[in-house]
């Protein structure tokens, strides 16, 4: 598990930062906020590509995107249901789903 620090006082960071957008889609945000958010994303990062190399045979479209704020994401989008739900398995503790139940 990823150990969080400190952001402000009486907050912490979320390890939650890959949201999941749809059954299929998941993102998180690349650019950070501070020393802590990029430590995070440059830990899940690394996982996440671990995690598709082991895996040539999914099938998934990845991608960075800028938003209208020019806030940057990752995007990744399964072709099928059966990998969208291993990579959730997987990255459990990593995932938030902004109170959305999708089962």
């Amino acid at each position: 598990m990823i150990k969080t620090e400190s952001v402000s006082p009486g907050k912490r960071m979320k390890n939650n930062i890959i949201r999941k957008i749809d059954y299929r889609c998941y993102e998180y945000r690349t650019n950070p906020v501070s020393n802590t958010h990029y430590e995070i994303i440059k830990k899940v990062h690394t996982v996440v590509e671990e995690y598709f190399k082991n895996r040539p045979d999914c099938q998934v479209d990845r991608k960075t995107y800028s938003s209208n704020s020019n806030n940057r994401f990752y995007s990744i989008k399964f072709a099928t249901l059966d990998d969208s739900r291993m990579f959730e398995l997987s990255f459990a503790e990593y995932i938030g789903r902004d109170g959305v139940n999708y089962d």
